[in-house]
């Protein structure tokens, strides 16, 4: 079926060529055909304003100027659609991984789109609400520690006991260098052992030791280091 092709869309294509994205990886990107991508192109290319110009238009006027139509798989697009209604409900559950979706996504769809198509629809489709910005983080300056949501398990070779274990996380902001521990509880005294392990896989003490659980915030005052 033919359909105009989404404004949001237009102004992807423009801001993926202009950051050097191929036709061909643009069309990828976000499901449409290369020539799709190249004919758009050639329409931008052909009018009055520049790329950077057209960026500026709001959705509505942008259609307006490039009203040509492209084939969409509309009953391919709608099963993701309706896919993603039961992966947002699961969007903040401890272990959730869009992978681990996206392989269920596959096994039941006639037609799967890409694991880059799967991600680029489902953020288009729910885009984030609250502003970001870049936070600049210095080498040395923290270390961040955290408890994972969700619990492993150690089973005993010999006897079959399964063990649930906390897994300990700690990054480095500025490199992004993350080292991860299994222990037995995140009570005070694996969480104090749990940092110096990771002080000394590290080769080294940041100034401040930053954590994400308000109910270990005490704790980083009283390592003595």
């Amino acid at each position: 079926m033919a359909n105009i092709l989404d404004p949001m869309d237009l102004k992807q294509i423009i801001t993926l060529h202009l950051d050097g994205t191929s036709n061909r990886r643009i069309g990828s990107i976000l499901g449409i055909s290369r020539n799709t991508v190249n004919t758009y192109m050639q329409l931008f290319t052909a009018s009055e304003y520049s790329l950077e110009e057209l960026l500026n238009f709001d959705s509505g006027a942008l259609s307006e100027l490039f009203s040509c139509h492209t084939t969409v798989d509309t009953a391919r697009h709608n099963e993701l659609m309706l896919y993603f209604e039961s992966v947002n409900k699961a969007r903040h559950h401890p272990g959730f991984t869009f992978l681990h979706h996206y392989q269920q996504y596959v096994g039941q769809a006639q037609d799967a789109y890409s694991y880059t198509q799967f991600l680029e629809h489902y953020r288009r489709k729910y885009p984030r609400e609250k502003g970001s910005m870049k936070l600049e983080h210095l080498a040395g300056e923290e270390m961040f520690i955290d408890f994972a949501g969700k619990k492993l398990h150690i089973v005993d070779k010999q006897t079959g006991e399964v063990t649930a274990v906390e897994v300990f996380v700690a990054l480095l902001p500025c490199s992004q260098y993350t080292y991860a521990r299994a222990c037995m509880s995140q009570k005070r005294g694996d969480l104090i052992a749990s940092c110096v392990h990771a002080l000394q896989f590290y080769g080294g003490v940041p100034k401040a030791i930053v954590s994400d659980n308000r109910r270990n915030s005490k704790v980083k005052t009283n390592f003595g280091i």
